[in-house]
């Protein structure tokens, strides 16, 4: 799988987050910012989700069938903090779809 790139913009109202995959953007704008963004690889599904954590709605999905190991790397663009939880709990909207 080629790399994905996510963005996040705020404005005063609403929120931007940009994905960028082989070569597309999608812009995805919501008018709550999430406190926690979930990301699920589904690698025997071929998919890769990007969630609000606690209301379980749905930022972005790829389909992809997975060939390979699948590396996460993670970075800021500016100073800040990101913490990291794995092993979470499966959301329910996923267990459904």
């Amino acid at each position: 799988m080629r790399r994905l790139t996510v963005f996040w913009f705020p404005f005063s109202c609403s929120f931007l987050y940009r994905f960028l995959h082989t070569g597309v953007m999608s812009d995805v704008c919501v008018t709550e910012h999430p406190a926690r963004i979930g990301i699920l690889l589904d690698y025997n599904g071929g998919r890769l989700l990007f969630f609000n954590a606690e209301r379980g709605l749905v930022l972005f999905a790829i389909r992809h069938k997975f060939t390979d190991a699948a590396y996460p790397a993670f970075a800021l663009e500016k100073a800040g903090a990101l913490t990291l939880r794995t092993g979470m709990e499966l959301p329910e909207f996923v267990k459904h779809s």
